[in-house]
């Protein structure tokens, strides 16, 4: 049968809800969902099917408007698995079409500069990000095997970067590393099996033969060093599946660019399997160009032989950083009266004496469009604070804090600068100081500014007013402060309490031409005054802008959000003030009061989203006493809604690197010492609708929380995509890494219907503690990750964390369980790599 009045049907009603002919043979109800689009989809798909082509009045904008509504298998079976008349058709024109918008329907991260082709291929890149979500939450892998528990990786997933000084690393000669089969160490190994002439190895080539077996018997009988990651020292620079990673280098403090594989060692299997893969490609290949060598008299099929070679040339060398941002010769080169001299803020209190520079941390950052489906660009940030310590008692401390931003783009332009090997170096270079050092820093590449929050009497920007008195004396009164003894993320490195201020700075980064030599102009231009700046209304505690620059999220310590309008950088604007406490409580009376009225299940949406009802009432309501909360947070059946700590701090705030918060939502962080750490899942009551991402006024609510499950005392590590939530930490067996699935698009709704609803343990919650506040299911917890790798930190020992789709990157002590380069290295980069590659997968 033809699908008769497809053109009449009302396209402007439908929700963005993909449409799966099974799910409606199963008879679920359809969620958000117009069933003349669902009935359109299965009477197209039914048609192909039975080789009847559509009708010709279908045009190709009805069409593509129709497949919007399908979910991936539809798709799949709509252009891949029908008639010749579809297949045609849809490969000739709609193809590229469908499979874009399906890619970012999906919510995944822009294809990589690096890796987009003309025209780009979204389907295999669809298909190659579904499936490394499914290899990372172990689905494919339970339903294989048939199990319900959580499924641990393959041990080839594993691989271990040791870091070690630069005095033992062994990179290549000038020259050499242009040459992955160069003869030298072709010959090295040959050397170690034969006592033939060795005619062909010249007198420089038994040097580096010596120094090669000297460099090793030095790295067998020593130790490396302790490896210890001060700051955030290392981050994957792509959202998608890129390998690129800046690192600051804990041993010479430079800012290196590298491969995140680069001279990882993986598991004995691995090794094997990669040595046997290259024997044939490699050695065998060399045999056929040297017709002379004299390992024509070897057994070719002897694979123990020809392995050992492939190994011994892989380990031959180290490879080096692919671009060094900041190098040891900087800190030569560094002139300290640009930073305090007569032309700086400082000009009026110069002082002498030592002076330290520490470094803050590093990071990356994506420049999206607006719609969030093209990438500008990346953007890698570094932040220092120089200090000049006072040579008399009394004397002030004098601090200066300096932001660096290297970018592969040309901010004016947009144009995108790729060298060779398909890299994009980095050279662009911004910067931006500030007389004053700052507690909490963002930076948004889109449009080149630094977002800084500066301690209380020490900015210069900021004038104390009986407000900010005011504010800090509530702040004390509500004993969120009376924890710093308890929290040490609130104090500095020397124990001392932070003094936070209300007050964010949006500061204009500062082209460098380095070439250039500097000028009382240039040093007092790197001393930018703000563009505009940001009051709340408590002391900040956190903050992060999204990739478009338009959003800026706002945590306080007194445990309340803060969503600023920022698309206008000189005149931002408050557009919501929500608090954690007081958006349960009124959750809480919603309930009681109709429960009191109807026996018919609640529904919150109308209620809570209310300015009124959601935003903060009297300031005096906040200063009541936790004992007062403790009692308000009864909820219904005499069980306790379990977040024990509603006006701690929000000590982070997570937003994915490519999207919107209107897109996603975002994920906050509080943590206490007595109760550990709850995770809040904050989205818009529309985000599903088609006109959510236009929409920049949409208001958040809570819409489930993760108690996680973990130690108190740790501080666990959060990573948030959108669809993936990744928390790092240790619980009562050891170091783990738990996997939840968040359900940010409609593309996942039928995975979260199909799944059976977990059962809930003494304290409400679902497995890995999750507590969904909804009547939807928003997350579920799908894994856990362990590994002997994941072992040696103390408590005392920064955990770090770096993700993207493909990669997942956190520290160890224990990397010599997964596996041995011959240095004895134990400390360094543990790195899960989720492209299957025993199934010959190629990275998208």
């Amino acid at each position: 049968m033809q699908p008769n009045g497809l053109k009449h049907c009302k396209h402007e009603n439908m929700s963005k809800r993909p449409f799966s002919p099974k799910s409606r043979a199963r008879g679920r109800p359809p969620v958000k969902r117009c069933p003349s689009g669902g009935e359109i989809i299965a009477a197209a798909i039914k048609a192909a099917n039975n080789d009847i082509n559509l009708p010709p009045e279908l045009c190709d904008d009805s069409l593509l408007h129709v497949l919007s509504y399908a979910d991936t298998s539809s798709l799949v079976h709509f252009t891949r698995g029908t008639n010749n008349a579809i297949r045609d058709r849809c490969r000739t024109t709609l193809d590229g079409k469908i499979w874009k918008d399906a890619f970012d329907n999906h919510h995944l991260a822009p294809l990589d500069v690096e890796s987009n082709s003309n025209p780009p291929d979204y389907y295999n890149a669809l298909r190659r990000r579904l499936t490394l979500f499914s290899n990372l939450s172990g689905k494919t892998m339970r339903r294989n095997k048939q199990l319900k528990h959580s499924y641990n990786l393959p041990s080839r997933f594993f691989h271990f970067v040791p870091i070690l000084p630069n005095d033992l690393m062994h990179y290549p000669p000038a020259g050499a590393e242009s040459n992955s089969d160069n003869d030298i160490s072709f010959h090295l190994v040959d050397s170690h099996h034969h006592d033939g002439d060795d005619s062909d190895l010249e007198d420089d080539d038994f040097d580096v033969v010596n120094n090669d077996l000297d460099q090793t018997m030095y790295s067998s009988n020593f130790d490396p060093p302790p490896v210890e990651f001060s700051c955030d020292s290392y981050s994957l620079t792509s959202a998608g599946t890129g390998s690129e990673l800046v690192f600051l280098n804990p041993f010479s403090g430079t800012v290196e660019v590298r491969n995140v594989l680069d001279n990882a060692v993986g598991n004995d299997e691995a090794i094997l399997e990669q040595a046997m893969m290259q024997a044939s490609e490699r050695i065998l290949n060399q045999r056929q160009q040297h017709d002379s060598s004299s390992l024509h008299h070897h057994d070719d099929e002897n694979s123990e032989i020809i392995a050992g070679e492939a190994f011994h040339r892989s380990s031959m060398y180290d490879t080096p950083p692919k671009q060094v941002l900041y190098s040891v010769d900087d800190y030569f080169d560094l002139d300290l009266l640009e930073y305090f001299g007569e032309h700086t803020p400082f000009q009026n209190r110069r002082s002498s004496g030592n002076v330290t520079s520490d470094w803050v941390g590093v990071d990356s950052h994506s420049a999206v469009q607006s719609d969030s489906n093209s990438l500008t660009g990346t953007l890698i940030g570094a932040a220092r604070i120089l200090t000049v310590e006072p040579e008399q008692r009394g004397q002030e401390e004098i601090a200066c804090t300096e932001v660096f931003a290297w970018s592969n783009f040309d901010h004016k332009t947009g144009e995108v600068v790729v060298g060779g090997n398909a890299s994009s170096p980095y050279c662009f270079k911004h910067v931006v100081k500030v007389a004053g050092s700052f507690y909490f820093l963002d930076v948004c590449a889109n449009k080149h500014k630094v977002f800084a929050a500066f301690q209380a009497g020490s900015c210069p920007f900021e004038v104390v007013t009986p407000d900010d008195v005011e504010a800090r004396r509530r702040a004390r009164g509500n004993r969120v402060l009376a924890e710093i003894n308890d929290d040490d993320s609130v104090v500095n490195e020397d124990g001392e309490p932070i003094r936070m201020s209300r007050t964010i700075f949006c500061l204009p980064l500062i082209k460098c031409d380095d070439s250039q030599p500097s000028t009382p102009e240039s040093i007092r231009a790197k001393f930018p005054t703000p563009d505009s700046s940001i009051k709340a209304q408590f002391p900040v505690s956190s903050f992060s802008i999204d990739p478009t620059g338009n959003n800026l999220v706002v945590g306080t310590v007194n445990g309340t959000v803060e969503i600023w309008d920022t698309s206008r950088s000189t005149n931002p604007r408050r557009t919501q003030l929500l608090s954690v406490r007081q958006s349960f409580l009124k959750r809480h009376r919603a309930m009681t009061l109709d429960e009191r009225n109807t026996s018919k299940p609640v529904e919150m949406n109308e209620s809570i989203d209310k300015p009124s009802d959601i935003e903060l009432e009297d300031a005096t309501t906040i200063r009541e006493s936790s004992i007062q909360d403790d009692i308000a947070l009864l909820a219904i059946g005499g069980e306790e809604i379990p977040h024990k700590h509603p006006t701690s701090k929000i000590s982070q705030i997570y937003l994915p690197r490519h999207l919107t918060a209107q897109k996603c939502g975002f994920v906050t962080k509080q943590r206490n010492p007595d109760y550990g750490t709850t995770l809040l899942l904050w989205q818009t009551p529309s985000m599903f609708l088609e006109e959510a991402a236009r929409s920049s006024c949409d208001r958040f609510k809570i819409t489930a929380m993760i108690n996680v499950p973990l130690s108190a005392q740790c501080h666990p590590e959060v990573h948030y995509d959108g669809r993936r939530l990744l928390v790092f930490g240790k619980d009562h067996i050891g170091l783990i890494i738990l996997v939840y699935h968040v359900l940010g698009t409609r593309f996942d709704q039928d995975e979260f219907n199909d799944s059976k609803k977990t059962k809930l343990n003494a304290k409400g919650e679902e497995s890995g503690g999750v507590i969904n506040l909804e009547e939807e299911c928003r997350v579920k917890f799908v894994n856990r990750i362990r590994h002997a790798g994941l072992d040696g930190l103390a408590y005392f020992d920064s955990m770090l964390m770096t993700a993207n789709e493909r990669y997942v990157v956190i520290n160890t002590k224990a990397g010599h369980l997964i596996g041995c380069d011959g240095r004895n290295a134990s400390e360094g980069l543990f790195v899960i790599d989720l492209e299957d590659s025993s199934n010959g997968e190629a990275e998208t």
